[in-house]
């Protein structure tokens, strides 16, 4: 089991327990918080579970058991967040 502490929101079709990471990286792309942001970008970097790649959802308690191994839908905003990030907040990932 892998474990670390996470938090994002879910949905009634998967689920209590369950965190879509496409919340992550939507608050991710709507703060102006370096905290936050840098918070945000490790539990996406935690929860992919070596795959390189966002899953539709993942367990609170296991990054490893998720739904979706490949997931377009949250993949394409995920992008998004990493050229926002290399563009607006590259003072911040420098040591990230």
């Amino acid at each position: 089991m892998t474990s670390f502490m996470t938090s994002g929101v879910g949905g009634r079709r998967v689920g209590v327990g369950w965190i879509w990471p496409m919340s992550i990286i939507m608050r991710a792309l709507t703060s102006d918080d370096d905290g936050e942001i840098v918070d945000c970008w490790w539990q996406l970097k935690s929860s992919h579970a070596g795959m390189g790649l966002m899953h539709e959802s993942f367990w609170k308690d296991d990054v490893s058991t998720f739904t979706r191994s490949w997931f377009a839908w949250a993949n394409s905003p995920f992008g998004e967040l990493i050229l926002k990030l290399s563009r607006e907040w590259a003072d911040v990932f420098k040591n990230v």
